[in-house]
C-alpha cells in the first residue's frame, strides 16, 4: 500500500481513501514556522493512493500572529487552490493539464506540474470566492492535456469551520486540551491539531466528534520553550469528496487552516 502525504501549500498534493485514523507524529514539521508570506496549512494523509489520478484543494487560512512588542494581534486570512494530477494513477508522477482554474480564476503552474493560486486582502486576486454562498462552492475547470481529459467539477458544500479557542501560550506541564464536536466544528470529517516549534513537532487528526481531546506533557515533553510568539499552533478541519471524472478518481479537498503563533512554556 503506498502511502503520499497531502502538503497543501507546499503543493505535494495527493489524496486517498475518506478513511482516516488517528495519527501522531513528532518529527520535523510538515508546516513552516511563518514567514513574511505566512505559514502553510497543516497536512492531511490518507491511505491507498493506487488509484487515485489528482487532487483538488480549497483551501481558507485564518492566521493570527503578535509579534513580541506588538500591542495587538495581526489577524490574515487567505484562500488557497491547489491542484494536481497524476498518469498513471497512483504513480505520484504529476503531469500537466492544461489551464486549471478555480470560480473562473486561473491558478499558476509550477514547474512540477502543480497548480496554485494564492488570494488575500492587498493582492490579487483579493479572493478567490472558495468561501462565498451557502453552500460554499469551488467550481473547477480542467482545460486537459494529452495526460489529462478535460473536465468541470463543482465542489458544492459547506467548507469547514472551527470556532473553539485557541490559547496563546500553551505550558507543556499542564498540556492543553481542545473540544470538537457539532458546536465548534461543523461541514466536516476530521480535524488535524499541529503544535511545531523549531525542530520539533506534534500532529495528530481527530474525529470532527471527538469530544474533549488532550495533548499531553508527554507529547509535549521535547519542545522547547518560546517566549517571542514564534510557535505554531494549527486546528485545521477538512472534508474530502471522491469525484469520477472521465473514468479517472480524483479527490476534492476542503480545508479551514486556523493557525496561530504561541508562546511555549
Amino acid at each position: 500500500m503506498k502511502k503520499i502525504t497531502l502538503t497543501v501549500a507546499a503543493l505535494i498534493l495527493l489524496a486517498a481513501s475518506c478513511k482516516k485514523t488517528d495519527t501522531t507524529t513528532t518529527t520535523t514539521p510538515t508546516t513552516t514556522t511563518p514567514t513574511t508570506t505566512g505559514p502553510t496549512a497543516a497536512t492531511p494523509s490518507f491511505g491507498n493512493t493506487s488509484n487515485l489520478s489528482g487532487a483538488l484543494i480549497s483551501v481558507e487560512m485564518k492566521y493570527t500572529s503578535q509579534p513580541t512588542g506588538s500591542p495587538i494581534p495581526i489577524d490574515l486570512v487567505s484562500e488557497i487552490g491547489t491542484a494536481v494530477f497524476y498518469n498513471p494513477a497512483g504513480s505520484g508522477t504529476s503531469v500537466d493539464a492544461g489551464t486549471v482554474s478555480v470560480n473562473t480564476i486561473n491558478l499558476d503552474k509550477a514547474t512540477n506540474n502543480s497548480y496554485s493560486k494564492l488570494a488575500t486582502t492587498g493582492l490579487t486576486p483579493a479572493t478567490l470566492n472558495l468561501i462565498t454562498g451557502s453552500p460554499a462552492t469551488s467550481s473547477w475547470s480542467i482545460g486537459g492535456s494529452s495526460s489529462v481529459a478535460a473536465f468541470t467539477y463543482d465542489h458544492v458544500t459547506a467548507f469547514p469551520s472551527f470556532t473553539g479557542t485557541m490559547p496563546a501560550s500553551i505550558t507543556k506541564a499542564s498540556g492543553v486540551s481542545f473540544t470538537f464536536n457539532s458546536s465548534t466544528v461543523t461541514g466536516a470529517d476530521s480535524v488535524i491539531v499541529v503544535i511545531a516549534a523549531g525542530s520539533s513537532s506534534f500532529t495528530k487528526s481527530y474525529s470532527k466528534t471527538a469530544g474533549t481531546i488532550t495533548i499531553s506533557a508527554s507529547d509535549l515533553s521535547g519542545f522547547p520553550t518560546v517566549s517571542d510568539n514564534s510557535a505554531t499552533l494549527e486546528v485545521c478541519p477538512y472534508n474530502v469528496i471522491e469525484v469520477t471524472k472521465n473514468g479517472k478518481n480524483y479527490f476534492a479537498v476542503k480545508e479551514q487552516a486556523t493557525v496561530k503563533n504561541i508562546n511555549i512554556n
